[in-house]
């Protein structure tokens, strides 16, 4: 009788937590409803703490960015060329394209190899200590470069280097996107962008300090800035919380839950919000169970390949737009005759241009929607590639003032419509389980294309190759057109949308370009239907 009894007491007390669990898996529902219906300026002062906190994922992607700006234009140092440049016949100093080339590739192509590396190590030991590992290895990679005084070390520095930043963008945007808002998920993505292009220019800055200095500590002191970039990023992650969406994936609920107390205040519907990520959680643990712990070849099976491609081809959208042609225009303009002081002058402007459009972005990115934005980044990259081509027909200085002002506005327009909408859904169309091997997807197809790019891209212009000069243009027209018809098919809007809902609209096959048309409650209820059924 009594064992009777204490069968019904534990029933009981099991059908009072299912009722305590299902209202706090319909709260934090609609509490994902509220905030999905909220502006992105009152959800930012709602979420004041993980704005804050994202501060980490800033500076990472400030990492990046001063090593890419300095990549291309240290070369353009005349002191840079004294050191490891030569001379021509008529004693004019320029860089071998051979090493121009391998300088900037080869960091490039070690980031595709870290973005690989760091899914495996970032799965066992989580988000925030791989991205400290990444910098300590960044620290020595930017010491290497500081002390070289050959072209071989130099290079290896820089592989060193490259390395350790494929695998700090990979874990860094994985983590600011699983502590992030629905509303904030692409604006905070997109200020990590705008981190790298503040570093950038940062970066040019201080070469056009030490332009005019031509003896060999200008370009080292130019290196030596970039050891204050891993070290901050590094201090800040030990600091960081642990992703909870991991913390979770791992079984550790207690922790998770804390970190969620930390992110949103302890007063601020915690149960319901650990309630909704645990059950999403759960509904990938499934997965997990029927198709494998997650690991890349995954990333290419059913729906999730159509999810593969769509990264890999955003990142292509880096090479075909001719992005690698304007990330070295100060060397283009210099060669092509416009004084090194100018050059660097309309590069910063060119950058500060781009700030402020990445600032505008974030309001108008959940209003415009991302695949318009971008479809319409294409098309009018298409139009100025067209017209800095023909600019070389022209002759004349004022035309070479205008080629210079053209790729810098084109830098501005690509990064406002192209590379932080690349990044914002990259981070937005992986499912939780597989978010940290699609983000070094995107760190290395953006890493391995900007190689390829980079390395063919001096043999086009430079004079002692191609010698096509403004002409390189035209070539990134006719690929630009190509990028056009393919992100028609690609390209998908998941502004609102949560990951759940993503999940559901991909294993549905609905074609990415009409996935809005679902924004109406449709996804939101097959979403929902999948993940009740989890038991």
């Amino acid at each position: 009788m009594s064992i009777e009894l204490e069968k019904q007491e534990v029933s009981a007390a099991t059908m009072v937590e299912d009722v305590a669990n299902d209202q706090d898996l319909q709260l934090g529902e609609s509490l994902i409803e509220k905030e999905r219906a909220s502006s992105v300026w009152a959800s930012a002062k709602a979420h004041k703490v993980i704005l804050a906190h994202s501060i980490a994922a800033f500076f990472a992607g400030g990492v990046f960015g001063y090593d890419s700006v300095i990549n291309g234009a240290s070369i353009s140092m005349p002191a840079f060329m004294l050191y490891f440049g030569a001379m021509t016949p008529d004693h004019q100093l320029y860089v071998p394209s051979i090493w121009a080339s391998l300088w900037t590739a080869m960091s490039y192509l070690l980031q595709a190899i870290g973005g690989f590396g760091i899914g495996f190590v970032s799965d066992r030991i989580g988000r925030k200590w791989s991205c400290v590992l990444a910098c300590c290895v960044s620290i020595v990679g930017v010491g290497i470069q500081y002390a070289a005084t050959s072209r071989g070390v130099l290079l290896g520095g820089k592989m060193v280097n490259g390395l350790a930043i494929g695998c700090i963008l990979a874990s860094a945007t994985s983590w600011a996107s699983e502590i992030s808002p629905v509303r904030l998920r692409g604006p905070i993505q997109s200020a990590i962008v705008m981190s790298t292009v503040l570093m950038q220019a940062i970066g040019l800055v201080t070469i056009r300090v030490y332009v005019p200095n031509i003896h060999e500590h200008a370009f080292r002191i130019v290196f030596a800035v970039q050891w204050a970039w891993p070290a901050i990023t590094l201090i800040l992650f030990a600091l960081m919380p642990e992703s909870p969406s991991w913390l979770l994936m791992k079984g550790k609920d207690v922790a998770a839950r804390k970190v969620l107390s930390r992110l949103y205040g302890s007063n601020n519907n915690i149960d319901a919000r650990f309630a909704l990520l645990r059950k999403q959680v759960e509904h990938e643990r499934k997965e997990m169970l029927q198709n494998g712990a997650g690991g890349y070849l995954e990333l290419f099976k059913s729906a999730n390949l159509k999810r593969t491609f769509t990264v890999f081809w955003l990142f292509l959208g880096a090479g075909l737009n001719g992005a690698s042609l304007l990330s070295q225009n100060i060397y283009f303009l210099i060669i092509a005759g416009l004084p090194a002081i100018h050059a660097f002058d309309v590069g910063i402007g060119g950058f500060g241009l781009a700030i402020l459009t990445i600032v505008v972005s974030w309001f108008c990115m959940e209003k415009i929607g991302r695949r318009l934005i971008w479809l319409t980044g294409v098309i009018v990259n298409i139009l100025v590639m067209a017209v800095i081509g023909a600019l070389y027909y022209a002759h004349n200085h004022s035309s070479l003032w205008a080629i210079a002002i053209l790729m810098n506005v084109l830098i501005a327009w690509q990064i406002l419509t192209m590379t932080s909408t690349a990044w914002v859904i990259c981070a937005e169309v992986s499912s939780y389980r597989l978010r940290i091997k699609t983000q070094a997807v995107g760190v290395i197809s953006n890493a391995a294309v900007t190689w390829f790019f980079t390395f063919i891209v001096p043999y086009m212009y430079n004079t002692d190759a191609g010698n096509l000069g403004a002409r390189t243009a035209f070539i990134f027209m006719g690929t630009s057109i190509m990028l056009l018809v393919g992100s028609w098919y690609l390209v998908p809007d998941l502004s609102g949308f949560t990951t759940a809902e993503v999940d559901w609209l991909y294993e549905q096959r609905i074609a990415p370009r009409n996935f809005q048309k679902f924004a109406d409650g449709r996804a939101k209820e097959g979403a929902a239907a999948q993940i009740h059924d989890v038991k």
